[in-house]
């Protein structure tokens, strides 16, 4: 996950919102609509796992479908059906992972096993928000990679708050597939690891430093397949490039 900058909110919404009372009556068209407007702020890649919504040239990865999320869900937070921050852009297996859940809502049950796990962890409120201007750190920010095995947890420099987001939002989201059965090359860390070593691949076919360099930073680019863990790689086997280029650490 990483912070995305949304833009204005597009005339489109207040046309809707003139001939329609609530999102059970937007047809295929709207959404359509929404799901255009919210790629360009996104780009075509899911806000939470970031694995690509649709085909990308050079990507290592088959894409899902790309669908409209609603961040504090609809049934909980019935006013902000049509609110444009809380639209977001999500693959269909987060989409549904996510469902209706929101912490703080019918989640002690959660609440005991991870405290139980953890003493770390207290009961929150809301999940880690891929919006760049809910006034938090940056998304990325709360989350750690390992690049060995593709997984993702929370960032153990948090406070307990920001850590126990972090970690519902692993836990309810389900950004390890944990809750997917056996191990398959379907899974989110395997396609981390698949985008990984492409990387790897197309940096053994250049001989150029300075090309390599870019390659790097292409594949670290928000709108590319995993950047966050992409970044983390990078960063973490060329250390030295976070001090040569600091503007291309936060992309």
């Amino acid at each position: 996950m990483h912070s995305v900058r949304r833009s204005l909110e597009p005339v489109l919404l207040g046309e809707i919102r003139a001939t329609r009372r609530n999102w059970v009556e937007l047809d295929s068209h709207d959404r359509g609509r929404i799901r255009g407007a919210l790629i360009q702020d996104f780009g075509t890649i899911c806000a939470y796992c970031q694995r690509p919504c649709q085909p990308q040239t050079g990507s290592g990865d088959s894409p899902d479908e790309g669908t409209i999320d609603h961040f504090r869900p609809r049934h909980l937070f019935p006013d902000l059906w049509l609110d444009w921050p809380n639209l977001i852009y999500a693959c269909n297996r987060c989409n549904q992972a996510k469902g209706e859940r929101w912490p703080g809502y019918n989640d002690q049950i959660a609440n005991d096993m991870l405290t139980g796990e953890d003493s770390r962890y207290v009961p929150v409120s809301e999940y880690v928000n891929p919006n760049a201007d809910d006034g938090r750190r940056p998304a990325r920010d709360f989350f750690s990679f390992n690049v060995e095995t593709g997984e993702v947890d929370p960032a153990e420099a948090l406070d307990s708050v920001d850590w126990s987001m972090a970690r519902r939002t692993v836990l309810d989201i389900d950004l390890n597939d944990s809750n997917a059965g056996e191990n398959t090359q379907g899974h989110l860390w395997n396609r981390r690891l698949r985008q990984r070593d492409l990387l790897l691949q197309r940096l053994n076919e250049l001989q150029d430093f300075d090309a390599k360099v870019r390659m790097m930073f292409e594949f670290m680019l928000p709108d590319k397949p995993f950047s966050s863990f992409i970044s983390a790689y990078v960063m973490g086997r060329f250390p030295v490039l976070a001090q040569l280029f600091p503007q291309h650490w936060r992309p």
